[in-house]
């Protein structure tokens, strides 16, 4: 089976983290952006719309989100797949159980469709959807062609940034070159590949600190830095900003890929972190009852009897100290700067428990500092629109 195939067969936990999202953003992105002249919701690499047990993919829970503000926002979904079987099943997907959201499918890759999807984007807020396997992606295309739209109406882009495949492809360029001189045909393929991918060829001196084939968890390491000089590459005069996840098969696992939203508003990264703290949660439930399946004597009792996730008692264990953590990165935000908004500060007001926490436990820890005397704000309505500042 192929590795494409393969991811299908089921829906692994690190997929339900970005599936987490898929089914809340793009809702907010088409209720706050979409008044005036409509929404494009693109999935650039679509699959197969939904896997073997009947989980939705992608496609449908775009759709879903269409269909869901179909009564007051004017949503096209747009869907992009070049494998002809994944095609093919995209399409029967959509069909049955696709709903009444309007789309257009398009077989072939997302450059070739690209001139395309842009015309119709023209004065419609666009969220762009790029989740291929490995870094298919073209940098160009990204910066120039999507990131480079008009700040008016917004665009945004979700992005995957695959750390397994570009620790593998870069660890094994790298040792190819340093035991032969020069590149192996297969080699300078990947190479090739990484270059088109990351905007040239910069990413090799980091893949220098990788000393040996079998080096992958440094090679893992590498890939993180290459990811964090990527985003700073392709938000480096755009006006957007990047807010990332690095996202694990489970908590003592490396991460094998990185979400990124690129947005131009503080609005959309506070929504953002909004959904990646509930999607967490639905990740944490994932990765704990897939342990279970294949530990059934493991540690059950952890946060339930038996292989049951108990979300009441996690959230009583974990969310004071989330409270917690925020509270000291607004202390020592408002320490160094003395006034902010946190929809302009949201990885640095979430720091560690991004992922993890949602805004609730950001007013709660407002709130904190209120009652401690710190800022004059006390957390009510939309707080994180307005100026926090240090009495």
């Amino acid at each position: 089976m192929s590795a494409n195939l393969e991811f299908f067969a089921s829906k692994k936990s690190a997929a339900v983290f970005k599936h987490g999202i898929l089914k809340r953003y793009p809702v907010v992105f088409a209720v706050k952006t979409g008044q005036r002249n409509g929404v494009l919701l693109l999935d650039g690499y679509a699959g197969r719309g939904e896997y073997e047990d009947g989980e939705p993919g992608s496609p449908l829970l775009l759709s879903r989100c269409a269909e869901f503000v179909d009564d007051y926002r004017d949503v096209l979904c747009y869907f992009v797949e070049q494998n002809e079987d994944n095609f093919n099943n995209l399409n029967q997907v959509l069909a049955s159980k696709g709903g009444k959201a309007r789309r257009l499918v398009r077989h072939g890759s997302l450059d070739q469709h690209l001139p395309e999807l842009l015309t119709l984007a023209d004065g419609r807020s666009l969220f762009a959807f790029l989740d291929p396997f490995g870094p298919a992606l073209d940098f160009a295309t990204v910066k120039r062609k999507l990131l480079g739209r008009p700040s008016r109406p917004p665009t945004e882009v979700l992005l995957h940034f695959s750390v397994s495949s570009v620790a593998r492809m870069g660890r094994a360029v790298h040792v190819a070159r340093s035991t032969n001189g020069e590149l192996p045909e297969k080699e300078r393929r990947t190479a090739d590949r990484l270059n088109r991918f990351l905007g040239g060829t910069w990413w090799r001196d980091y893949f220098a600190a990788v000393t040996d084939q079998g080096d992958a968890q440094r090679a893992t390491d590498v890939a993180l830095q290459v990811g964090a000089e990527y985003q700073r590459m392709l938000t480096s005069g755009t006006g957007f900003r990047a807010i990332s996840m690095p996202v694990r098969p489970r908590p003592d696992l490396v991460p094998i890929y990185v979400l990124i939203l690129f947005t131009r508003s503080g609005e959309g990264a506070w929504y953002f972190a909004d959904s990646l703290g509930k999607a967490g949660l639905e990740w944490e439930e994932a990765w704990f009852e897939d342990r279970m399946r294949r530990d059934p004597l493991g540690q059950g009792t952890l946060f339930g009897e038996g292989p049951i996730f108990d979300k009441a008692k996690y959230l009583a264990k974990y969310e004071p100290q989330w409270v917690d953590t925020i509270a000291q990165n607004l202390r020592r935000l408002l320490d160094r700067d003395r006034a902010f908004r946190p929809m302009d500060r949201v990885p640095e007001v979430y720091g560690t428990v991004l992922g993890k926490a949602w805004g609730p436990h950001v007013r709660a820890a407002v709130r904190r500092l209120h009652a401690e005397g710190l800022v004059a704000h006390t957390g009510k309505d939309n707080f994180w629109r307005d100026v926090l500042r240090r009495t």
